[in-house]
Formats: structure tokens, C-alpha cells, sequence
């Protein structure tokens, strides 16, 4: 079987992300010599994964004058999980004070920039020696880019315009119509994102989608055919804990949400938090669990009061499978609001394969135009609640934990579908043949 050498750009093998994640699904099967990773995010990076890594740092990433000084200057270069302390050393002696006063200001700094529309103008990033010497020892066959930066957008147009390596583009979300937050330079900040990302999409050897129905919007849009490639599951972990019978306990169901707490999901999962909040203080007793690595201040307020919701502490995602089957609803949901569907209305969550395989009945509130709505639809798979009505939310979870039929209904559909759509063999598979046959 033959495996192309991979260098991948934008994304990084990281498990508190739906991109990393997924990446993480469909390169499993891949030798670890021959994928390689560009990435600024190496401190999210899965440390047990055995491809090879070049931090990106000082050399690429600059800052112009007088705002360097605010710099922190990681160290460019090859990056070894096993001496990560020694070389994530910075150009300071050592992880200093200064330093982490400089990374804590990024996030308001970075928001300025955004917000001005300069941030594009502003970071100078480009190809040191240094990268293109790994790059071309390393001798990829092809590269992996998943664009949702503006600058992730820059940069693979910048090693294609240097190296000439063919490359794959995948779309995880639809992030050319939403990563734009500027106010002042609005128009002309959306014409340089239009620009490079046609430029990327127009030189790619590859092109693919996380959904059937971006594919379509894209070929609608751009003209170009894109392969949809979603989250893949490993069924063989799954199916012994699947969920082997629909009953519920009378007195009491239990609801897991284990996904964001910011937009695109922050205002639905508000509605179902609130509804679970009514339903107990009428004396119906429901449990709703949430499962984030998120650190939501504004979202813990909103809930500390409501009965039935809980914060717990998120879980590894091999423990996922055990976990899940302990719930009577797995919860996914979008928010309704035009900002949210920008960015998610052609996605479908890397968390979805995962309820479904479940066995347990997935209750689906999200906009009745977004994929994963549509996807739930055309498959019969879980109870849909297409209107932002939190007591429709009321009336789902009291229908799912008294229709026994109905959740045996949308346990097997679910099942089904998954088993048919997202077995990681077969999907891992395709995948490569889709990177191997340029």
C-alpha cells in the first residue's frame, strides 16, 4: 500500500479541536516518517504522536517596528517531543516574566488587530532558510493544508510559489465568509481573504470538503469540485459499549453535550441549559452534563444558578466510547444567529459520527437550512429541533424519554448510517488514494 509523504500546514495533531482531530483520524494508519507538520500551535499538539515537526518561530513570524518589542520569540526549527523543555526555548535565556507578560497581552493585541483590519498588513510572515532546508530534506510528495487563517492562506501560497510541491486544500469550515472581524477596513480586508483563498483553491492538486453540502455551496460558489471527507470512526472501539437497549429510567434522563462553549454552539446550548432549568423546576427530573476543554467565564455565570446542568471535567477521547453509554440523549446543536451560520452552515461537527455510533438517540437543534440538520433529515437519525424555540427543546426531551419507539427508531437509522458513511477503514482508505492519485 502506498502512502505519499505528507507535509501538513494550518493544523496541527491536537485533540481539543474538530480539525486536529479529525486530521488525527485520517492519518492514523499513515508511517510516522512520513508525515511531516508546520505549525505555530506546537504546545497543542499531541506529544505521543511520532511524525516529524518544525515549530514555526522568530525566523518566519515577525512583527514590524516598535512592536517586536512585544514579541515572544519562539524558537524556529525542527521540534522534539522528547526535548520539547530544551528546544521550546525562546530567544530569552529561559520562560521568563517578560515573557509571560508579552503571551498574555497577544489576545487583546491580536483582537486590535482584527478589529482595525490590519492584522494581515501587519504580521510579516515568509520561508527561512531554515524551513525550506527542512522542507526540502523531508521531500514531500504532496501538501496538506487545512485553510481556515487568513495567514495559513498567505503561507501556502508562499511555499507553493517557492517550492512548487502540489498541494491538498481541506475545508473544514466555511471560515472565507466569517474569519473577517474587522470594522474600519471591512471591504478591503474581505477583497485580500477573497484573493488569496481563490489563489490557494485555484493552484490546489486536491480539493476537500468536510460535508457533502459544502462541497456543493463550493462548486456553486467557485466552481470546483471538492471530495468530502468528515471525522471517520473506529468502529471496532465503539461497538462494545454501545448502548444495547433505548430504555430510560422513568424518574429520571440523562443528557451529554461534550462540544464548544463559544460560538457557533454558545446560544443553542444556552437555550438547552435554560430548558433543563424549567423541565426540573416542573418536577421532571433531567441531568445535563458538559464536557468542554473551553474556559467560558461568561457562560459558567449564565449557568451557575440552573438546575440540572453540570460542569465536568472533559475526558480523554479514548474514553469517549465508555462515556457516552451512559446517557439516554447525546445533544448537538448550532446557533441561529446569521454571524454563527457564516461559519458553520456547511460544517457537520467531528462529534457527530460519535453519538451516532453510540446507540444513544441524538437530539439535533440547529438551523433547518445547516448540513448537519440537513444530514439528520435525509438519514432519520436523530430528533430535530429546527427552530431557536427552547420550549420545542422541552417538548423533544420529554418525547425522547417516553416514545420508546421512536429512540429505538433513530438509535438504529443512526447506526446505520455511520456504519455506512464513516467506518475509519474505509474512509482512511479513500483518503489516501485521494492524496497518492494527483
Amino acid at each position: 500500500m502506498k502512502f505519499p509523504r505528507v507535509l501538513i500546514v494550518g493544523e496541527t495533531f491536537r485533540l481539543n479541536g474538530g480539525g486536529g482531530i479529525t486530521m488525527t483520524n485520517l492519518f492514523k494508519d499513515w508511517p510516522g516518517d512520513s508525515v511531516g507538520v508546520i505549525t505555530d500551535r506546537i504546545e497543542e499538539t499531541n506529544p505521543n504522536t511520532d511524525y516529524l515537526y518544525y515549530q514555526l518561530g522568530s525566523e518566519e513570524v515577525k512583527f514590524p517596528f516598535p512592536f517586536y518589542i512585544i514579541q515572544s520569540y519562539y524558537h524556529s526549527g525542527p521540534y522534539n517531543f522528547t526535548n520539547r523543555k530544551k528546544l521550546n526555548i525562546l530567544t530569552e535565556s529561559k520562560r521568563n516574566n517578560i515573557f509571560n507578560i508579552k503571551k498574555s497581552f497577544h489576545p487583546f493585541f491580536d483582537n486590535f488587530l482584527k478589529r482595525t483590519g490590519l492584522d494581515s498588513r501587519f504580521y510579516s510572515i515568509g520561508i527561512s532558510e531554515s524551513l525550506k532546508r527542512w522542507v526540502l530534506h523531508f521531500k514531500p510528495d504532496i501538501i496538506y493544508v487545512q485553510p481556515f487563517h487568513h495567514r495559513t492562506m498567505r503561507f501556502g501560497n508562499l511555499l507553493y510559489d517557492e517550492l512548487k510541491i502540489p498541494y491538498a486544500i481541506h475545508i473544514m469550515d466555511d471560515s472565507i465568509r466569517y474569519i473577517n472581524k474587522s470594522i474600519i477596513l471591512r471591504k478591503k480586508r474581505q477583497q485580500l481573504i477573497e484573493k488569496d483563498f481563490k489563489k490557494l483553491m485555484h493552484n490546489a492538486k486536491v480539493r476537500l470538503s468536510i460535508s457533502e453540502a459544502m462541497s456543493s455551496e463550493y462548486l456553486r460558489r467557485y466552481g470546483k469540485i471538492f471530495v468530502p471527507f468528515r471525522n471517520p470512526i473506529e468502529i471496532g472501539n465503539w461497538i462494545p459499549y454501545q448502548r444495547r437497549n433505548t430504555v430510560v429510567d422513568p424518574d429520571k434522563i440523562k443528557i451529554i453535550y461534550t462540544g464548544r462553549l463559544f460560538s457557533p454552539t454558545l446560544f443553542s446550548l444556552i437555550d438547552m441549559c435554560q430548558a433543563t432549568d424549567r423541565l426540573n423546576r416542573n418536577n421532571k427530573k433531567v441531568e445535563l452534563d458538559i464536557y468542554s476543554h473551553d474556559k467560558n467565564t461568561t457562560f459558567f455565570k449564565i449557568i451557575k444558578q440552573l438546575e440540572g446542568v453540570n460542569l465536568q471535567t472533559p475526558v480523554n477521547v479514548k474514553e469517549m466510547p465508555h462515556l457516552i453509554q451512559q446517557y439516554d440523549i447525546f445533544f448537538l446543536c448550532l446557533d441561529f444567529d446569521k454571524q454563527a451560520q457564516k461559519y458553520s452552515q456547511f460544517s457537520i461537527s467531528t462529534r457527530t459520527s460519535e453519538g451516532m455510533i453510540s446507540a444513544i438517540p441524538v437530539l439535533v437543534y440547529a438551523p433547518t437550512y445547516s448540513a448537519l440538520y440537513k444530514y439528520f433529515d435525509k438519514t432519520s437519525s436523530g430528533c430535530l429541533v429546527g427552530e431557536r424555540k427552547p420550549d420545542l427543546l422541552e417538548t423533544a426531551i420529554l418525547k425522547l424519554w417516553h416514545d420508546l419507539g421512536f429512540r429505538e427508531s433513530l438509535s438504529k437509522n443512526a447506526v446505520k448510517t455511520v456504519l455506512d458513511d464513516s467506518d475509519a477503514t474505509i474512509v482512511r482508505d479513500e483518503f489516501r488514494k485521494a492524496l497518492t492519485n494527483l
